[in-house]
């Protein structure tokens, strides 16, 4: 049974859409060949792009690939990412995580941090041990984001799917009629957090009227 779209979190390169579906698919063989090295070294991507494009989500199917159990994964933001949380993460980088091999944080909307936290994290990037894997993501905000990120980092642009592709998914998954799905991915402007959102308030409605 089909999630409502609210709750759709697509964990699969196969659930993505458009320029996501691609990405996903070379994480995927990434974490595979991962998964499979011995001692491999420092793993360092960014992933940006508009909101609501699937930034957030091929970060968890990336770590989730990667990870054991949950307890392996440190999610942060941005605005939370201070110099004593980058700086506890230096003095904890010998120790295995409890739920695999992969020491794996994630910051969602890097280029929120404070230059201070930015300049400590290119630091611990800098001296990462094997293991570690940074994930991090930016509302193309990049100027925010000190210059040695780009030679620091793998860089991946997610670009927003087209209304057709955000309309056959919401056929797919939900039923919608072709007009219905093509009228909802028109009124998203392109963004699919919020296409899924109108999906669900018309789905909403729908089931009070029954």
């Amino acid at each position: 049974m089909n999630p409502d779209p609210c709750d759709f979190h697509p964990t699969t390169p196969q659930e993505f859409i458009g320029e996501s579906r691609r990405i996903a698919l070379m994480l995927e063989a990434k974490a595979k060949a991962l998964l499979e090295r011995k001692n491999p070294a420092p793993v360092k991507i960014l992933l940006y792009g508009a909101p609501g494009t699937g930034k957030t989500r091929l970060v968890e199917m990336f770590a989730n690939l990667l990870a054991w159990h949950p307890t392996a994964i440190e999610n942060t933001n941005g605005r939370n990412l201070t110099i004593d949380v980058v700086r506890r993460w230096q003095e904890s980088s010998c120790y295995i995580p409890l739920g695999g091999r992969f020491v794996i944080k994630t910051v969602q909307e890097l280029d929120t941090a404070t230059p201070q936290a930015q300049d400590l994290l290119l630091s611990f990037l800098d001296d990462a041990k094997p293991y570690t894997v940074f994930l991090g993501t930016s509302n193309l905000m990049l100027m925010q984001l000190t210059e040695r990120f780009e030679t620091r980092m793998q860089q991946f642009k997610v670009t927003p799917p087209t209304t057709e592709e955000i309309a056959a998914l919401l056929v797919k998954r939900w039923g919608f009629k072709k007009q219905r799905a093509m009228e909802i991915a028109v009124g998203s402007g392109n963004n699919v957090r919020a296409a899924l959102l109108d999906a669900q308030s018309v789905l909403d409605v729908s089931r009070i009227a029954a």
